[in-house]
Order: structure tokens, then sequence, then C-alpha cells
């Protein structure tokens, strides 16, 4: 599935999507355990916030395409190497609708 990427977007519509990923993280029972157990060692709530800005770099970039199938792989990637956690439970895919919902709520500038 190709994501809907025109290119660099604002810096408002960017500090929002920047926002609504902190607050998908917030809601991200699977990250929270991890963070609050310190799956990632005593560095875990920097590792959650790189992760998170990782995932905000990904959805500005100015080139592409780009393929969610992609997004998935890196935030699977991130997550076990960041935290030592092999999720089978469909978590990841879970937030990547989340996080593609809000960029195109924000961008659209609703």
């Amino acid at each position: 599935m190709a994501a809907s990427n025109s290119g660099p977007i604002s810096a408002e519509a960017r500090a929002a999507l920047g926002e609504a990923i902190r607050l998908v993280f917030a809601r991200w029972t699977t990250l929270q355990v991890a963070v609050e157990n310190e799956w990632g060692g005593r560095d875990s709530r920097a590792k959650a916030d790189q992760f998170g800005e990782s995932i905000l770099s990904w959805f500005c970039r100015s080139k592409g395409p780009y393929f969610f199938e992609d997004l998935v792989d890196m935030m699977e990637d991130k997550i076990v190497k960041s935290f030592n956690a092999d999720l089978d439970n469909n978590s990841v895919q879970d937030q990547l609708f989340s996080y593609r919902e809000v960029k195109e709520f924000t961008c659209s500038g609703k």
C-alpha cells in the first residue's frame, strides 16, 4: 500500500503530526509497558522519544513513493532493537493505521 506523501509538510502540520504521534504512543499499551518496565534499559523513555521522531521523519520526507509496509518493517525493527520485544499481535500495524489517519488529517489542513 503506497503512502500518500506529496512532499514536505508545513511546520504547523509537522508540529501537529508530532503531537499526534506522541498521543498515539501514549495509548500504545505494548510500548508503554516496554518503557515503564525498562525493557530497553534505563534510557527506555529516550528510546521511545527517538522512535517517535523516526516515525515523524518518515512521514515528512520529501521523496517517494513510500510504502506503509516499509514503515511497519522499520517500526518492528526499532521495537526489537530498542526494547528487546518481538511483537506477534499486530500491535505495530494497529498503530500504523492510527498514524496514517492522523497524517492525512493534519496534512489536509482540517
